[in-house]
């Protein structure tokens, strides 16, 4: 079974410890990273309450946060990185969080609840630094990513060296590591031999962003098994497989005693025939002699076969001997030039540290000389005025409070002034007197002036003037509308129909008549009247009523720019001028074009200004004290 360094932060890798222990593994825990608990200002907490989604990369994500609040909104959608982190969602703050299927940033963007988020507010709980993908992505899918970081990791101690020097004593198989931050702090060594020794080792990790990182250190993709997932038995049923293969692949060693030497044995125990006595028949003698003379050469050949197999492997350890050797006479050649190194490396650090300790000792020199001869320098006027310098700090350093400066004082509340009557910032006078008052709170006997400066910031706390902005934001929706209001076009009515009362008649009688109807019905031909009873106003052309809309873009226009610089008197001119054109030239029986009249009258309520001056208090009681 091999040896391996688990390397996750402290109370993070006993579980695994365990599971490898069990299976029979010698198991070394040795944390690479420590993590340390970030504190959150309270305006980064906030951005929870206010979020739509909270995604959780880590499970000391969710530690992290849960140290410096218990509780999430109700309406908060949590989404987790993988099963561990979603465990800890639900351990520390009841939520069940969605998980992906691919337990890392890029399944955590797969997830159907993250592909339409334009507009929505999404908070990511992280730790310091860290891969970008996933607040990149989201910001490209038009979502408002809030990052809030909880936590960082840094190096443990002590170096990689020492453990790199501690792993290769205790002959150290394995590693398991879990981010690409460990692999960074256990390459950090700059011994070349003791990197060549580590990239020889197996590492077990759990993404292939890992194995990618570990490539780049330059560990060999055959060194590297990816577990399938991030839990403690997932990496552990990815080390015991990976030793079960080993073990199927390595060749099985030939037991002692086998074929060949017992064939041997067998051979040389084997009783030779004894050769008849001289009373025996001499047919029975040959007869015996050929039995004998082939027992003879079977042994021989027995012998012949061992000895063969005997002297092969003789030359193989002969061989392999040599080989050892050969190694060995290099290491032993190279340990000689590293001791020659090191020999030559310990000398140039004596003869850098002698040259150091005379620099120094040069440097000392120069210095005592230059104290002497500023010292003779220095005359006693010189002395005495540092005498009075030393003092001066000194009481300058005492903790005696200096006196109130009315100067500072009087330039806070003329500037505080200044913002009311000259900008409009009643926010900004009362920060400005805030100052004021804090600098008189470390003096006594300033009550009066106090009691004027908390009047006046009730004063500026209790003035409603008109959001600016929403009004502004209010003139421009109307401005698209304007293309849209009808106008009052008038609709004339019908022509009469005369009756024909011009036809001429067949009496002779009738010819005065007949005259007259004849003239008349000549008149028509040359002049023709026409009576309407109604009013008749005059139509407007298409130059016209592109006029006409223009000028009220301008009075919207107008007021825009008169309520964001606070000039009452032109807001109010314009909102009147528009309200004018819309009245007199469009169809006020379109609902459209009514409400967009409500509209303007409402917005000529709102108050830009205080309906009264507003004259500080403190002006008038700082002149007084």
């Amino acid at each position: 079974m091999a040896h391996i360094v688990v390397t996750r932060p402290q109370g993070k890798g006993q579980e695994l410890a365990d599971l490898l222990s069990a299976q029979g593994h010698k198991v070394t825990q040795c944390p690479v990273l420590n993590i340390e608990y970030l504190d959150s200002d309270e305006q980064e907490l906030a951005t929870l309450d206010e979020a739509d989604i909270a995604v959780f990369v880590s499970q000391d994500a969710v530690s992290g946060l849960y140290q410096q609040r218990a509780t999430l909104p109700s309406s908060l959608q949590c989404v987790a990185v993988g099963e561990a982190t979603a465990e800890a969602i639900e351990s520390h703050f009841q939520y069940r969080a969605l998980v992906p299927e691919q337990h890392d940033s890029e399944g955590v963007l797969a997830l159907p609840q993250l592909q339409q988020v334009e507009g929505k507010s999404i908070v990511l709980v992280k730790g310091r630094g860290g891969r970008t993908l996933i607040a990149k992505t989201l910001k490209q899918r038009g979502a408002f990513v809030n990052p809030l970081v909880v936590y960082q990791r840094s190096g443990a101690k002590p170096s990689s060296d020492a453990w790199l020097q501690q792993w290769q004593q205790k002959q150290v198989d394995a590693l398991v590591i879990t981010s690409n931050s460990s692999v960074d702090a256990i390459f950090a060594s700059q011994d070349p031999q003791l990197l060549q020794w580590l990239k020889s080792r197996h590492f077990y990790i759990v993404s292939a962003r890992t194995g990618a990182h570990l490539e780049q250190q330059g560990v060999a993709t055959d060194h590297i098994s990816i577990a399938a997932g991030v839990t403690n038995q997932a990496i552990a049923a990815c080390i015991d497989s990976e030793q079960e293969n080993k073990m199927s692949e390595q060749p099985e060693k030939p037991e002692q005693g086998s074929t060949p030497a017992n064939t041997s044995a067998a051979t040389t125990k084997e009783p030779q025939p004894k050769m008849p006595s001289d009373a025996a028949p001499t047919g029975q003698r040959r007869g015996m002699s050929k039995l004998g003379l082939l027992a003879l050469f079977i042994a021989l050949g027995a012998g012949a076969g061992t000895g063969y197999l005997y002297w092969q492997q003789y030359q193989q350890q002969s061989s392999a001997v040599e080989q050892e050797n050969a190694a060995l006479a290099q290491m032993q050649q190279r340990v000689q030039q590293l001791r020659s190194a090191n020999q030559a490396l310990t000398e140039q650090i004596k003869a850098l540290g002698s040259a150091q300790q005379t620099q120094q000792q040069q440097s000392q020199q120069w210095q005592q000389d230059f104290n002497d001869d500023i010292s003779r320098q220095l005359s006693a006027n010189q002395r005495s005025l540092i005498t009075h310098v030393e003092q001066s700090i000194a009481a300058a350093q005492d903790n005696t409070q200096p006196p109130l400066d009315m100067n500072e004082l009087r330039r806070l509340v003329a500037l505080a002034d200044f913002k009311i009557w000259s900008e409009n910032n009643y926010a900004g006078a009362a920060s400005v007197l805030e100052r004021a008052d804090a600098l008189l709170a470390s003096y006594p006997g300033n009550a009066q002036l106090r009691r004027a400066i908390h009047s006046d910031l009730q004063t500026l706390a209790s003035i409603e003037l008109a959001d600016v902005q929403a009004i502004v934001l209010t003139l421009h929706g109307l401005g698209q509308q304007v293309d849209k209001l009808a106008f009052n076009m008038v609709d004339l009515p019908d022509e009469p129909v005369a009756a024909d009362n011009q036809a001429l008649s067949d009496n002779v009688s009738d010819w005065r008549a007949n005259l007259g109807r004849s003239w008349d019905k000549l008149v028509d031909d040359f002049i023709k009247v026409r009576k309407r009873e109604t009013t008749i106003e005059p139509l407007l052309d298409n130059e016209q009523q592109r006029l006409i809309k223009q000028r009220l873009h301008f009075y919207l226009d107008q007021a825009g720019f008169a309520a964001t610089h606070q000039y009452v008197d032109l807001y109010k001119q314009s909102l009147q001028g528009a309200a004018d054109l819309i009245t007199r030239y469009f169809d006020l029986s379109e609902p459209q074009t009514s409400q967009f009249l409500s509209q303007l009258k409402q917005l000529r309520l709102q108050q830009l200004t205080p309906a009264q001056p507003v004259n500080l208090a403190t002006v008038s009681a700082l002149e007084e004290s």
